[in-house]
């Protein structure tokens, strides 16, 4: 009797996995559903990062530079990071923060107790594979660590000065 009933048991459990389709999960991390310009990769590989699909995209009015080239490019940021997130409704979020510290001759800012400043903009991917930016923020970070971030209401001014090489007023 328990022959009959280990091998059955195993069937029960192994069997409806071979034959179930795979996770929506591990669908929509396959490199050609995500890509906003798609790449031909079909197979079922290891989940390619968002960061690099924005990286390796482009923004309209700038079609021959990629956004990761511009902005590993501009000089006027020190530090220069980009973070991920998986939102509802199967938005995928990606951040670029850079900053610089407070100039050593910035002593309006020192005295204020300023040790960085920055820019945050997010760009999202929609599940269709658009993608854009959707904000963008000023953020200064004091000495004791606390972070303050104000909207930037011209995204546009931001990106252009990115793709220019030219300061940002922070």
């Amino acid at each position: 009797m328990r022959i009959v009933f280990v091998p059955l048991l195993l069937a029960l459990f192994v069997v409806p996995g071979v034959f179930a389709s795979p996770s929506p999960e591990i669908m929509m991390n396959r490199p050609s559903m995500i890509s906003p310009h798609g790449d031909g990769t079909a197979g079922l590989g290891p989940a390619r990062p968002m960061a690099d699909v924005i990286k390796d995209a482009t923004l309209p009015g700038y079609p021959d530079v990629k956004i990761g080239t511009a902005f590993e490019k501009y000089g006027y940021f020190k530090e220069k990071h980009w973070y991920e997130t998986r939102g509802t409704g199967g938005n995928f979020y990606v951040d670029f923060r850079g900053s610089s510290p407070t100039g050593w001759f910035d002593f309006k800012g020192r005295r204020a107790g300023i040790a960085e400043k920055g820019v945050v903009l997010k760009f999202v991917i929609y599940p269709s594979g658009e993608y854009g930016i959707v904000m963008a923020s000023k953020t200064v970070q004091t000495k004791d660590g606390k972070t303050t971030a104000t909207p930037i209401s011209n995204i546009k001014g931001v990106v252009d000065a990115i793709y220019a090489n030219k300061k940002l007023d922070l």
